[in-house]
């Protein structure tokens, strides 16, 4: 096999590896959160690299079978990753600043193929390339009194999520990595 086709074959697993990592491990570093957790178009890149790692093997055989598999492969990715982009989209609401170096990060999707809307709400913890981001709460409005209201910040290690109805869910942070010690989930 010449060199060529072994990096290529290295590069495949390294983007099939990282493509099963950020699809079933869900990470709370915002730079593999937001900009690494793409596994559809990590998996088609594998499958193409392995594709072009096929081209250099000697047996045609061979090469026909990783040919068909690595385009079943990519054509299975990129269908996937197209049905997700359709029924996963997510809006960016905005953020609700708190105390240094702490931000809420508002979300709304789609709950499904209806009309309710969920609004999904995470913790950002400002650090540059080692900023983390927690979820806090999710709330489907399905339920017109279960919808989110309002978040504020009480503390500078405690904010207050309230619905519709008024119900309020009190969320404190660990003072030493700063992650939430509660969440809140209605409907979701």
């Amino acid at each position: 096999m010449p060199p060529r086709s072994l990096a290529l074959s290295a590069a495949s697993l390294c983007a099939g590896g990282l493509a099963t990592l950020v699809y079933f491990h869900d990470s709370d570093l915002v730079l593999l959160r937001e900009h690494l957790n793409r596994p559809f178009a990590l998996g088609t890149l594998a499958c193409l690299l392995a594709a072009l790692a096929a081209a250099g093997l000697r047996w045609m055989w061979l090469r026909v079978v990783i040919f068909l598999l690595a385009g079943l492969g990519a054509g299975v990715a990129l269908l996937a990753g197209s049905l997700a982009l359709t029924f996963a989209t997510t809006k960016e609401v905005g953020f609700v600043d708190g105390p240094d170096p702490y931000r809420i990060r508002l979300q709304r999707s789609l709950a499904g193929l209806g009309p309710d809307a969920v609004m999904r709400l995470s913790l950002r913890r400002d650090g540059g390339p080692l900023s983390r981001e927690w979820d806090v709460g999710c709330f489907n409005d399905d339920v017109p009194d279960d919808a989110f209201d309002a978040v504020t910040w009480t503390g500078p290690g405690s904010f207050e999520i309230r619905v519709v109805d008024g119900r309020i869910f009190p969320v404190t942070l660990d003072p030493a990595s700063g992650r939430p010690r509660t969440t809140a989930t209605l409907g979701c």
